[in-house]
């Protein structure tokens, strides 16, 4: 159960599981003009419903069972990830995407409060919907509170199996087809044969199963990387091409050739979305497959859909801060590329392939904004947290030496390039 799942501190036997599946199945709570079936995790507002991610659904449970009472923060931790050290972060940005479902805004809330260094507090009634429409809160709370704890362990049980589902990074974990799998691995190389071998592969899938969502949206990526990142004619000298942003600029994508390879990723991904809303991969390939095509506003959107999903999506992540600064809103793009990273960290056992030649590369693009930006403590710090894990990472040395040169330490700079040297083969700073 690394995968995200989790599971409440207590007596959960397949046969209690099973159990407490039935009772959440008529498990229905009407929170001020919304209501949550906690057998899906689903809400509804006025005949639209929505999909909450897995925690999420926990969360608005957790809080419901107790309206009105402040749930602290070490008590919503423990139950959404037991056994496992959580960063305040995490919690925060697991309630700022309720709030976004919920329509709830945290400066003037309705639903969900913010007690600082405390915990959070639903502010609106909870209703067992079997309850007549016009019972006294009091009795309505009570009610709550008897069948809140049952109802909460029923879904999160279904939360464990659902959240299996969705990793860390870009890729459906579940029940894997082995020719995407080895597709996937040769796309995230980002060397153009690889990329042009899982072309092959995925589209071999996609004529076994036409109607994969992971084949057609590993497809639409793939399509993407080609029209971006290397020559589509004979006549183009510009080379390779890694970062999307200098792929519009140069007018690379202008091109025919490539115009043609991302209106096909546009519409794999779009039916990869419409086969499985609710993957977080199909969405990122339709938002990555829309910044190609210099729809901005559309493919942020995809991109927080997936994040609603996933908040630990770690290619969406990178690829919503590449938008907002492609579109001049550099001083936003920070925070995702750092969440990017501590995602990373948080996925490396079960995606350490995918992630270790690039997690040390985003550790030094970030490390560099903070010093771009004058905070050069900021970038100190991020240098050395990329060779903590990557010790003798080239980049990150000479970024770290160039800091430390300039503030006066030339000694640990130089010693810093001694190291490099020896472990290098003679090549220092």
């Amino acid at each position: 159960m690394g995968t995200g799942g989790f599971f409440p501190p207590f007596f959960l036997t397949p046969k209690r599981i099973k159990e407490l599946e039935k009772v959440s199945e008529q498990g229905v709570i009407r929170i001020g003009p919304w209501t949550l079936d906690l057998s899906s995790g689903e809400i509804e507002k006025g005949g639209a419903r929505l999909r909450l991610p897995p925690k999420a659904a926990a969360l608005l449970a957790l809080l419901a069972a107790s309206p009105g009472k402040v749930v602290a923060r070490e008590e919503i931790t423990d139950a959404l990830w037991p056994g496992v050290t959580v960063g305040e972060d995490s919690l925060a940005r697991l309630v700022s995407t309720l709030r976004k479902s919920l329509g709830d805004d945290p400066k003037d809330p309705r639903f969900i409060e913010t007690l600082p260094k405390r915990g959070y507090r639903l502010a609106v009634d909870a209703i067992p919907v079997d309850d007549a429409p016009m019972a006294a809160p009091a009795k309505a709370s009570k009610r709550l509170l008897a069948i809140g704890a049952a109802l909460l362990l029923g879904l999160i049980a279904l939360v464990a199996v659902f959240s299996m589902t969705v990793r860390g990074g870009d890729k459906e974990a579940s029940a894997p087809n082995p020719l995407i799998a080895r597709a996937d691995d040769f796309y995230f190389q980002y060397t153009r044969e690889d990329n042009e071998a899982a072309i092959t592969l995925y589209e071999r899938a996609i004529a076994a199963s036409p109607d994969d969502p992971n084949a057609l949206a590993g497809l639409a990526n793939a399509l993407v990387q080609r029209a971006m990142r290397w020559p589509v004619s004979k006549d183009d000298t510009r080379g390779e091409i890694t970062m999307l942003g200098a792929a519009l600029e140069s007018g690379r994508l202008e091109e025919p050739a490539a115009r043609r390879h991302v209106e096909r990723a546009l519409l794999l991904a779009a039916d990869a979305v419409r086969i499985a809303p609710d993957s977080a991969a199909a969405l990122k390939a339709l938002g990555l497959a829309q910044s190609a095509a210099g729809r901005f506003d559309d493919a942020l959107r995809s991109y927080e859909a997936a994040l609603a999903i996933n908040a630990d999506a770690w290619g969406v992540l990178i690829n919503v801060a590449d938008v907002l600064e492609i579109t001049g809103r550099g001083g936003e793009a920070l925070p995702y590329f750092e969440r990017a990273y501590e995602a990373m960290s948080r996925a490396y056992s079960s995606e350490s392939a995918r992630i270790r030649p690039w997690q040390a590369r985003l550790g030094v693009a970030i490390a560099e904004r903070h010093s771009a930006g004058g905070d050069t403590a900021g970038g100190e710090n991020w240098y050395r947290a990329v060779l903590s894990l990557s010790p003798f990472d080239r980049e990150a040395t000479r970024g770290l030496a160039g800091l430390l040169r300039a503030s006066g330490s030339a000694a640990e700079a130089d010693q810093l390039c001694r190291a490099l040297a020896d472990h290098s083969g003679g090549e220092g700073c």
